[in-house]
């Protein structure tokens, strides 16, 4: 009985195909694993979000029950909870979160990271904040009744903007980091898990606080984390399917960055200044 070969060389082609993307890249099995459990993770990030998009606009599914869920949060809110909602809920201000993807941006660059991967973070944000906006715009749906609300914001509600952002901006932070400064597992796992706690608190104050119903709330962390798979992947592909002679520009900026440092280091010495004052 003969057996087809096709699957067989099915197998082999992918496998091929594998080795020389691989290659191309310059990227370990490990960093291939990395990257295919990225792409997993992006993939299930939009398909919640479709699903979640769809409820919503379709008024079924996890929509019909959101009145339900909220009252949980807010019928167990007491004074500490609140407070601390209002403290936590400002750290995903588009303000502080600009505030923090400008000084985490200059600080991975400035200890060696290439400065597409140092933007990442604040590209990630603008992107998701933009997609934010559309959503609210065209799903345009109202926010839980004003007596909830223990703070004021304005309509619409869909999806999310401070799940989205925060997600958005510290995912992909830690994802970098990650990737490219930390070299335990534990603590890439850790750093990961970390920024997407903190992005999970600030979306869950939300509902604390009662501006959002948890819809709202679970499209803005798919959206967030959509936008963030999808920059640090780009990001990471780009810089490592960039030729050696391009990656030494962002080198030699670097260093005239630092010379720059140490001239005005220099000019502020009481030596240097000292030298002056004796020419003139």
């Amino acid at each position: 009985m003969e057996v087809s070969s096709r699957p067989v060389d099915l197998a082999r082609w992918c496998a091929t195909s594998v080795d020389r993307i691989r290659a191309w890249l310059g990227l370990t099995w490990r960093g291939v694993c990395a990257l295919g459990a990225g792409v997993v993770a992006l993939v299930a990030a939009v398909a919640v979000l479709g699903g979640v998009a769809e409820d919503v606009t379709q008024h079924n599914g996890l929509a019909s029950s959101d009145a339900a869920h909220l009252r949980f949060f807010t019928d167990h809110r007491p004074d500490l909870v609140v407070d601390t909602a209002r403290i936590v809920t400002d750290l995903g201000g588009v303000f502080v979160l600009v505030l923090i993807a400008v000084a985490a941006g200059v600080l991975l660059w400035w200890r060696g990271v290439p400065l597409v991967v140092a933007a990442a973070p604040a590209f990630a944000l603008g992107v998701g904040a933009t997609l934010a906006d559309i959503g609210k715009q065209v799903v345009d749906r109202a926010r839980p009744g004003v007596g909830l609300r223990l703070i004021t914001e304005g309509e619409p509600s869909f999806p999310s903007g401070h799940a989205t952002d925060s997600t958005a901006l510290f995912l992909t932070l830690g994802l970098v980091i990650a990737v490219f400064v930390l070299r335990r597992p534990l603590a890439r796992v850790a750093t990961v898990a970390a920024c997407g706690l903190l992005a999970a608190a600030i979306g869950v104050t939300r509902l604390v606080l009662g501006v959002h119903w948890p819809t709202d709330v679970l499209a803005g962390w798919a959206l967030g984390a959509t936008a963030a798979f999808t920059v640090t992947i780009a990001a990471t592909l780009l810089t490592r399917a960039v030729p050696p002679g391009a990656q030494s520009a962002d080198g030699r900026v670097r260093r005239a960055a630092h010379v720059l440092g140490q001239l005005l280091t220099a000019a502020r010495s009481p030596a240097h200044r000292e030298g002056k004052l004796r020419a003139a």
